[in-house]
């Protein structure tokens, strides 16, 4: 195995994206695999590797050293291999686990089609399996409880091994549970440690049967590994299990930021790779910070080294340099101390911090900054003083926006519309606002031969909402479908959004907003996405306004940077409770609180929290790339020198003062602040004038994007409606209603319609391969009557327009229809990036033609200008021409041209309404 060490900012991401493309060289891309721990890591990789691999084909790639030169061999095939990578596999650990097991599934007695399901879902079934088994073997619900306890350990061994009575009888408990489990799941699911167990389970039979080696290793040559300080010692087991069997393993991580122990995660992992692989050289360039925190960061780190190296040894911890042309950067320590106790001293230090973020937004704007605390306990103060203070703030929740249980909801609601007979999502559906169905007839449906002729006796009135589900999912596009979902009044005569709290409904606007901004053609693919999202706490997220300083738990925060950040009540203690039962990683031996081992146990668990403590303070040190302020109140008690700092209670701050003596450092400043003479916190009071200035949405809870938001025209237009159509004698034009017909729909299916015809350059010849297509499919008949007709006189237009008002295709030099744009937009109040794609780009000679094809029931080109104007600079941007822009009116076959001092007028507005909006 090898192995790289890789600090916090020195590329890592780059030397694995490096690596995998040497590698190309001697491997087809389906032969490799790249695993990481996030979806949205995976997909950044592999976007990285195809631009790469784009870059080095058209001659533009520049490598950073002698290691990045890419092999002859890669650079030949650079093109087809940009093409070719888009298939190999990059994923996370349980999605490269579940890969193995469904290309070898017969061999296990799986089913190929097996469904994932997350750690929370698997959790909950078998909780609520113990639940049952306790009830009917009248035992306790500390029992139940204790027994899920012990069902998330399983990462920590192959196998857990009781040691002693106690832990025994706890074990024959979690036996039957754990039958139960697996019954109720029946191989059609498996949830993260079933796919790691069996996993292990695959490759230690393959160890035995080299028929079943080879064809692991037909399948796979080399695989890739990012964060490897985070894995748990069951996933270690299973990586090295895989190069036993001659598969290549190579890993990259930082055992300084192994953070992880409570999701099993085992820094042990590493430090054996380390012990027993081959080392790579480490990555000792930081390309995040700037010089002062290069500086500060040595300094601790080499502290640790010295003084706790059980936290992480100085082979783990190389020095780092800064970057070429790095900043000087800033770091300070912030003690608000006196006589009084800590707990009245918080609030001036949640004061002087909320006064120090006013000073940083002179430089930086609010969303370049964050706070981070080691618990959510002080979330709530610091909140208030920021509030107080008029600093825009957001929480960022520990679970991932996609994982939220409102949207959980419509997940499942959804699944259900699709199919309603697929239990998982029937019985969440059941359970849920849309039904709240109780438990007992939630199980009566869902061991019923029929469930839905069940629900039918049960429950009619959800059968008749599972119903209008089923029918809205087959004539409605996927965000209309989500759109009615939730505003139709059908739950008793509320909506899904009015049963709702207000920040779950803004949780759900902002998930259809995400929907609003993708074009899903079916709602499989849009469902499969929100699965893909799921469990993240990374940009992408969607979020409720982008102007606002982020407040992280350190844990939450790793992974992300920003310019400046504070670290605030580093003196607050943590809870200190004792657990049920200890188990030891690696060994799976555990003791229950009867049992001799059980003190052992404990001792060796605190001991390993303490070792993690340095190495979370390391990671929320290094999120800063240019400013940071550590911040604690401390109390002061008199000795006989006068008045010393107090610690009560192990804390981060204690480590710092106590242990580091950090106010000694050269390699930051400090200042004290005496509370008497500090001003008094700033009432929360004085904010509530302001509270209607504050955009709602800035209260979500989100993290920042990796870019500036993306926008569209046409979402602006959303923002300002237009005026209503009017007809031949002035009046508000109204469509009669006919039996079976959806007018919204029609008239959307027509637009699509048309415009793919157009695109793909269709003639009347093709007509019968349109009405084929799924969206003419699942209308009525009425609708589709309707559609076709529509349709075919729309294309008549166009295909008339042709050789007259329009150039002939064959006259057009250049011809590029459906072509995507970017464009971004910087000013003192708007950064976004504006998206969209333009109908059509042609050349005809020295001319350039930009066309937008329309398909509405009046001329109204004025409702237009903002977006051609739009499309014509992003050209402009790209390309360096200035294309003549028109609109062309299909119902009224007119072509309106429009000139170019008239949408740089309308580009100009249209800034300044998105600048409001």
């Amino acid at each position: 195995m090898k192995v790289r060490i890789a600090s916090a900012g020195t590329g890592k991401t780059y030397a694995l994206t490096s690596r995998f493309t040497a590698a190309l060289a001697e491997h087809p891309p389906y032969r490799l695999a790249a695993v990481t721990f996030t979806r949205s890591a995976a997909a950044e990789l592999k976007a990285r590797l195809r631009e790469r691999l784009l870059a080095i084909a058209e001659g533009r790639f520049k490598p950073s050293g002698a290691e990045d030169v890419p092999p002859e061999a890669v650079v030949r095939r650079a093109g087809a291999l940009a093409t070719e990578v888009l298939g190999a596999t990059v994923t996370t650990i349980h999605g490269f686990f579940a890969e193995l097991l469904r290309q070898n599934a017969l061999a296990l007695g799986l089913e190929p089609d097996f469904l994932r399901i997350d750690a929370s879902e698997a959790q909950q079934i078998f909780a609520e399996e113990a639940r049952a088994y306790v009830y009917l073997n009248e035992e306790t619900d500390e029992l139940a409880e204790v027994l899920g306890r012990l069902f998330a350990k399983r990462s920590l061994a192959a196998e857990l091994r009781p040691q002693g009575a106690a832990a025994e009888a706890l074990w024959t408990h979690f036996r039957a549970v754990l039958e139960r489990y697996a019954r109720r799941l029946g191989g059609e699911a498996l949830g993260p440690s079933d796919i790691e167990l069996h996993a292990w389970r695959l490759l230690e039979r393959a160890g035995r049967e080299e028929a079943l080696a080879a064809r692991i290793r037909s399948r796979l040559s080399r695989v890739f590994v990012d964060e490897y300080q985070d894995t748990s010692p069951l996933q270690g087991r299973v990586f090295a299990a895989l190069e036993a069997l001659g598969v290549e393993v190579e890993v990259v991580g930082d055992p300084k930021q192994s953070i992880y122990a409570f999701r099993n995660a085992d820094v042990e992992v590493f430090r054996e790779a380390m012990r027993r692989g081959e080392p790579l050289p480490p990555l000792v360039t930081s390309w995040r910070h700037d010089r002062a925190l290069v500086r500060f960061l040595n300094r601790y780190v080499d502290w640790v080294a010295d003084e706790r190296p059980e936290a992480f040894a100085r082979a783990e911890a190389p020095p780092v340099e800064a970057r070429p042309g790095a900043g000087p950067g800033r770091v300070r320590l912030q003690l608000v101390q006196g006589e009084a106790r800590q707990d009245a001293l918080r609030p001036y230090e949640a004061d002087q911090l909320a006064r120090w973020l006013l000073e940083q937004h002179a430089e930086h704007a609010w969303r370049e900054m964050a706070v981070l605390v080691r618990s959510h306990s002080s979330v709530p103060l610091l909140a208030r003083a920021l509030s107080a203070h008029g600093v825009p703030h957001v929480v960022v929740g520990g679970r991932g926006f996609y994982d939220l249980i409102e949207v959980r909801d419509l997940v499942h609601a959804a699944r259900v519309a699709l199919d309603p007979r697929g239990r998982f999502s029937l019985a969440a559906f059941l359970r849920g606002p849309f039904a709240g169905l109780d438990l007992a007839r939630v199980e009566r449906v869902l061991e019923a031969e029929d469930p839905l002729a069940e629900l039918e006796r049960a429950a009619p009135e959800v059968a008749e909402r599972v119903a209008r589900l089923s029918r809205w999912v087959q004539t409605l596009r996927p965000l209309d479908f989500f759109e009615r979902m939730v505003r139709t009044p059908f739950l008793n005569g509320e909506s899904y959004l009015e049963r709702l709290e207000p920040p779950a409904r803004a949780n759900v606007d902002q998930l259809l907003f995400r929907l609003a901004s993708r074009r899903y053609g079916r709602l499989e693919f849009l469902l499969r996405d929100l699965e893909e999202l799921r469990g993240s706490d990374e940009a992408g997220v969607p979020e409720g306004g982008f102007d606002a300083v982020r407040i992280y738990t350190m844990h939450g925060s790793k992974g992300l940077e920003w310019p400046v950040v504070a670290v605030f009540d580093l003196n607050r203690g943590q809870p200190d409770g004792a657990e049920p039962f200890y188990v030891r990683p690696g060994s799976g031996e555990f003791a229950a609180e009867a049992d001799p081992d059980y003190a052992r146990f404990a001792a060796e668990w605190k001991e390993r929290e303490r070792q993690e403590a340095y190495r979370l303070l390391y990671v929320a040190l290094s999120r800063p790339r240019s400013r940071l302020l550590l911040s604690l109140s401390v109390q002061l008690k008199p000795d006989g020198e006068g008045l010393r700092p107090k610690f009560w209670r192990r804390t981060l701050g204690r480590t710092l003062i106590e242990e580091m003596n950090l106010a000694a450092w050269d390699a930051l400043e400090v200042e004290r602040l005496d509370v008497e003479r500090l001003p008094a916190p700033k009432a929360a009071a004085a904010a509530a004038r302001r509270a209607a200035e504050v955009d709602e949405r800035l209260r979500a809870p989100v993290e920042p994007l990796a870019r500036p938001p993306v926008y569209s025209p046409s979402a602006l237009k959303a923002e300002r409606p237009a005026p209503p159509e009017l007809d031949d004698e002035g009046d508000v034009a109204v469509e009669l209603e006919e039996a079976g017909v959806d007018p919204g729909l029609v008239a959307r299916t027509v637009g699509i319609l048309v415009h793919y015809a157009i695109g793909q350059d269709w003639g009347p010849e093709r007509l019968a391969d349109l009405w084929n297509q799924e969206a003419v499919q699942r209308l009525t008949e009425p609708e589709r009557t309707r559609v076709q007709t529509e349709v075919a006189q729309r294309l008549e237009t166009y295909w008339r327009l042709l050789g007259a008002e329009l150039p002939a295709l064959a006259e057009r030099d250049e011809d590029y229809a459906e072509f995507p744009l970017l464009l971004p937009t910087r000013t003192p109040r708007l950064d976004t990036v504006w998206e969209g794609v333009i109908d059509r780009l042609y050349r005809v000679g020295d001319a350039w033609v930009l066309e937008d094809y329309k398909t509405d029931r009046e001329l109204h080109p004025e409702r237009y200008h903002f977006q051609l104007a739009l499309y014509r600079r992003a050209v402009a941007a790209a390309w360096g021409i200035e294309p003549v822009a028109r609109l062309v009116y299909l119902r009224f076959g007119e072509v309106v041209p429009l000139e170019a001092e008239l949408l740089e007028e309308a580009f100009e507005r249209g800034v300044a309404e998105a600048e409001e909006v």
